[in-house]
C-alpha cells in the first residue's frame, strides 16, 4: 500500500494557501545601520582611467559615501566579502564571540605557554 501523507498541495482540492506575515512593517534597521543605504548606480560608456584596463562600470553608495568601481574591483569586493562571511562562520563554529573578536584582542585570550612576558 502506498504511503499517504497529510500534506496538501496547491493542485489538490481544498488546499490551504501559505500565509506569510505580510502585515508586519519592514524594518531595515534590523539588518544593520548601513543596510538601507547601500545601492549601486551604473555609469555607461566610461573610458578606462589610470593604469586600469577596464572602464568604471558604476558607483557603489554606502552611507553618505561612494566609490567608483571597475569590473575587476567589483569581483575583488565580492571575493573579500565572501571571505569575511566564511571566516566569521568558522569563528562562530570554533566558539569565538563578538566579545573577543578581532586581531587586536586575540592576544588577551590566548593560553599562556610560560614563555611570554619573561624578563631576565
Amino acid at each position: 500500500m502506498a504511503y499517504k501523507r497529510n500534506q496538501k498541495h496547491s493542485w489538490q482540492k481544498d488546499a490551504k494557501k501559505t500565509v506569510h506575515n505580510q502585515k508586519k512593517p519592514f524594518n531595515p534597521g534590523r539588518y544593520g545601520k548601513l543596510w538601507g543605504s547601500m545601492r549601486f548606480e551604473h555609469d555607461w560608456d566610461r573610458k578606462p582611467e589610470g593604469d586600469s584596463y577596464g572602464p568604471v562600470i558604476g558607483k557603489i553608495f554606502i552611507g553618505d559615501r561612494y566609490h567608483e568601481l571597475t569590473f575587476s574591483e567589483t569581483n575583488k569586493l565580492i571575493d573579500t566579502l565572501t571571505d569575511a562571511q566564511l571566516s566569521h562562520n568558522v569563528g562562530v563554529r570554533m566558539g569565538r564571540t563578538n566579545q573577543h573578536a578581532g586581531i587586536k584582542d586575540s592576544m588577551a585570550h590566548m593560553v599562556p605557554t610560560g614563555k611570554e612576558g619573561r624578563r631576565d
